[in-house]
This record gives structure tokens, C-alpha cells and sequence, in this order.
């Protein structure tokens, strides 16, 4: 039996994939002990739009007796990886892989760790990154040659990591990931949401959250939302997200300009206030045109207990269970009509709220943590 494991990802101040490693690191500290090993610097501030650190008090590391943090990582410093992986402890080190710009950290920290006779495991955030290039797909194949066991967390993601880098099946499971509701962190209501944000009590209000990238459609979802109020006047458009470049910080301006009813952010938004808008919200909308994992944003939404709309790109699909509320990406007069849809029958979105509910159960990171322990111990038996 597994006893202890060393974690590496990222956990706050950082941003990175903390969302994800908050819930992973507390839950797995209640059934064993766990060593996280976290950066103190991730990346040149310069690279990262909106800095790499949040400071906000709802945006906080896991504290647990069984839970050690080691905040020492920093990219441009090669002796605190050779560092962590000699300080690396118990039987195995599980590292996360997300980009391509941290195989230095990593691969050092997990090569010392395995020469150390550590079991590795690795969790597989994007088997195909958003903008792949050749130099992503040599690094990441160079990283996949040292894990025992992979976790991924959709069946399209282990069809991808088999196809792409020629991982055996045997040596990966699928497990989602689960649900963040440390978001949640006190009860909102829906009327005191909209006073806080200037959005009309009676409106119809239809969100998009997070950051806005190309592949994440956010220009379909405005065209859709205009298509959409021709028949349903009482729309009100949301976006909070910061774009992640000047042109589609134009491109959404210009967009949603001609749009009255809208409440617009076009910037990063703290995590203490991210419960205003998910609260404040009808429906959320994933519109994303290219994806292959799932949505942490997605598994926001279900914390909320939030009615979703997605389209037909990867793990999305996985976040609903009418599929009469999946569309085909990247066509917004299919997301036009399911929106419309939607607020056209009110027991529909009375049943899409009861499914959310449902996703949230089965994607709880108490049963997360236990199939992952699960795991640790299979990786010892003969």
C-alpha cells in the first residue's frame, strides 16, 4: 500500500493548473500523506498575460497535517530541480503535464525521481496542446518516455496518447476530473449576483467565462447570442475573460459593441468574484471550437449546479446529459438555436440544472482521489 506521494504541478499563489491541484492534493491527504512540490516561479512574467500569481484570499493551497507544500520551483534556477527530485518522497512521484515550456523543470525533476527508483505516474492535461508545433510534440514525446502509468481524462485523450506518442493501453487509465467548489465558497443568490454586476433581474442572461483564446469560439457564442435575440428580446450576454492577445481583444470589442444588453469583462477575473457571475447566470455556454480534454470552466459550471450548453469538441460532450444541448462547433446558427431553445421551455432548464446536479455527484474528487490511491497501489503488484 502507497503510504506516501511527491506531487508536482502548481498550486496558489500560481495559476497554471491550481484550480485542479487544490482539490487533487486535499483530497488525496486524507488518505495519504503527500509532498506537493510547487513553483515559486513559473515563468517570465513577461510571456504570461495577466501575471502567473494570484493573491486573492478564495485562492488558497490545500492545509492538512498529511500535506506538505514546497514552494521552490523556479524556471531559471536548474539546481532547485535537481533539488526536488532528490528531495522527491515515498514510493512514487506523479507530475502534471499541461505545456511544453516547462519540460526543462520537469523532465529534470522526473528523471532524478526515477532514478531514484521511483514509480512515475503523469497526468495528461492536453495529449494535443492548443497551438502544437513540432517542438511541442518532441519535448512532450521525450516526456512521456519515463512515466509507469498515465492518467488522462477523457477516452478521446487516451485514443489521442496512444495514436500520437504510442503509449501501450494498459499503462493508461481515464479518470475525469472533478468538480471545484472551493469557487463556491459562500451562498450567493441569483438577485444579490445581478445587483453586484449591473445585470437586469428579469434578464435572460447567458454566460461565457474565462480566458478567450481563438480556439475557444468566443466569436461564434456573440454571433449566436445576437441570432438568438431576434426571437428572445430579454437576452443579456455576459462575458468575463481576458483575451489573450491585442487582436482578440479587438475582435470581442468590435463584436459586442453593437450589443445592449451585455455585461462585459474583458480582464481577469479574481477568484473571489467568479461566484457573482456563475450565480448571476441563466445558462453558461462552452462554444469552444477545437478542444480534446475536458473543461475545467465546465466543472465550475456543474459546482454551480449551472445548465450548460457545449459544443461537439472533445470531452465537452461529458458535461451534459441531455446531448439535445450539444452543437456542432464552430456553427453559431446551431448554438443560436440551441439557445433559443433553451429559454423556450422552462422546464428544460429546470431539467438541465437537475443533470448538472447529477455530474456533480459522479464527478466528485472524493471518488477521484480514492480510484487515483487505487492506482498508486496497482502500480506494486505483480
Amino acid at each position: 500500500m502507497v503510504n506516501k506521494v511527491t506531487l508536482l504541478g502548481t498550486l496558489p499563489p500560481i495559476k497554471g493548473i491550481s484550480d485542479y491541484c487544490i482539490e487533487q492534493a486535499r483530497t488525496l491527504g486524507e488518505r495519504i500523506n503527500v509532498v506537493f512540490l510547487n513553483f515559486k516561479a513559473i515563468y517570465p512574467e513577461f510571456l504570461y498575460p495577466g501575471s502567473t500569481k494570484e493573491h486573492d484570499p478564495s485562492f488558497r493551497a490545500p492545509e492538512s497535517p498529511r500535506i506538505e507544500v514546497r514552494p521552490t520551483l523556479a524556471w531559471y534556477n536548474p539546481f532547485s530541480w535537481i533539488g526536488a527530485g532528490l528531495g522527491a518522497e515515498g514510493e512514487v512521484f506523479h507530475f502534471h503535464w499541461w505545456t511544453y515550456f516547462l519540460f526543462p523543470v520537469v523532465f529534470t525533476v522526473a528523471l532524478i525521481a526515477k532514478l531514484r527508483g521511483k514509480k512515475i505516474v503523469c497526468t495528461v492535461h492536453n495529449v494535443i496542446a492548443h497551438e502544437s508545433n513540432f517542438l511541442d510534440r518532441l519535448l512532450t514525446g521525450t516526456m512521456f518516455l519515463l512515466p509507469d502509468r498515465f492518467i488522462v481524462h477523457t477516452d478521446k485523450n487516451m485514443e489521442q496518447l496512444r495514436g500520437a506518442y504510442s503509449v501501450r493501453p494498459s499503462s493508461i487509465s481515464v479518470i475525469p476530473q472533478g468538480i471545484y467548489s472551493f469557487y463556491r465558497d459562500k451562498k450567493v443568490s441569483k438577485n444579490d449576483a445581478r445587483k453586484k454586476l449591473g445585470i437586469p433581474g428579469k434578464a435572460r442572461a447567458v454566460l461565457y467565462f474565462g480566458n478567450i483564446r481563438k480556439y475557444k469560439g468566443v466569436g461564434d457564442f456573440i454571433v449566436a447570442f445576437r441570432i438568438a435575440q431576434k426571437e428572445i428580446p430579454s437576452l443579456f450576454l455576459v462575458i468575463a475573460g481576458r483575451p489573450w492577445s491585442a487582436e482578440l481583444l479587438n475582435s470581442i470589442s468590435d463584436l459586442v459593441r453593437p450589443i445592449r444588453e451585455k455585461k462585459v469583462v474583458l480582464d481577469y477575473i479574481a477568484s473571489s468574484d467568479i461566484k457573482y457571475y456563475f450565480e448571476a447566470a441563466d445558462v453558461v455556454v462552452l462554444p469552444y471550437r477545437n478542444f480534446s480534454a475536458q473543461s475545467a470552466l465546465g466543472n465550475i459550471a456543474l459546482a454551480f449546479e449551472k445548465p450548460l450548453i457545449v459544443s461537439d469538441a472533445g470531452g465537452l460532450p461529458e458535461l451534459v446529459l441531455d446531448k439535445n444541448m450539444v452543437f456542432e462547433a464552430g456553427n453559431p446558427a446551431a448554438l443560436a438555436r440551441k439557445i433559443s431553445l433553451v429559454f423556450s421551455k422552462k422546464w428544460l432548464l429546470q431539467s438541465m440544472a437537475r443533470d448538472s446536479k447529477k455530474l456533480k455527484q459522479k464527478y466528485s474528487w472524493e471518488s477521484i482521489s480514492a480510484e487515483t490511491v487505487r492506482l498508486y497501489d496497482g502500480l506494486f503488484r505483480p
